[in-house]
């Protein structure tokens, strides 16, 4: 059974950093044109850090970093 990452406090900034450029991208698009192939893209992107985030660090980890910058999952089977 894998256990949870320890991160440091520098990863756990340098994910909220790479996190929050994303979402901050996501929002200026999503402010453009909500249904723009560039909106969906920085969607896709930040769903993707996410991911990989819960990947490589854990589930709490990402739970951690979605907290941090505080915005939480769409309701419905979408999640950003």
């Amino acid at each position: 059974m894998q256990t949870e990452a320890q991160l440091k406090p520098e990863t756990i900034e340098r994910l909220e950093e790479q996190s929050g450029f994303l979402l901050r991208t996501y929002e200026l698009e999503l402010g453009k044109d909500p249904a723009s192939r560039a909106t969906e893209s920085a969607r896709s992107n930040l769903i993707a850090m996410r991911h990989t985030i819960n990947q490589i660090y854990g589930e709490s980890a990402a739970l951690d970093v979605t907290d941090a910058l505080g915005f939480a999952t769409v309701s419905g089977d979408k999640e950003l």
